[in-house]
């Protein structure tokens, strides 16, 4: 899995830390963007957390525009260095032992485009 910290969205606190990358066992690119806990006890406070189920995100594109909704650009160096990152790390999803429980666990939860691609990832064994 790859994991890189780009720049926050305009306006966001200054101790805001937003994270992409590439999930090769879940077959999609994500996205977070965690505060840090308003007390030395607390826990990281979640903004958003984008491409966490399986063939959720399946380009840069898609990334990218998931992220604009929250006012976050990714940058070019980065950008350049996602689109590497699934031909390197490869698509797994299929391979995995728990991807069958896990394709039935999400089906009602997911869009039916993204269904198919997680289908289709079953069927072609993720390639």
């Amino acid at each position: 899995m790859s994991r890189y910290t780009i720049p926050n969205a305009p306006g966001a606190p200054d101790k805001r830390v937003t994270t992409v990358g590439w999930d090769a066992p879940l077959n999609t690119y994500w996205a977070t963007a965690f505060d840090p806990p308003a007390s030395i006890d607390g826990e990281d406070v979640e903004v958003f957390w984008i491409g966490y189920t399986p063939c959720a995100l399946p380009d840069v594109e898609s990334l990218a525009t998931a992220l604009r909704e929250h006012g976050v650009e990714i940058p070019p160096f980065t950008l350049d260095a996602l689109l590497g990152d699934k031909p390197r790390e490869g698509e797994s999803f299929a391979g995995r032992p728990a991807t069958k429980l896990i394709a039935e666990m999400t089906r009602t939860r997911v869009p039916a485009d993204q269904q198919a691609r997680i289908d289709a990832a079953l069927r072609d064994g993720g390639r």
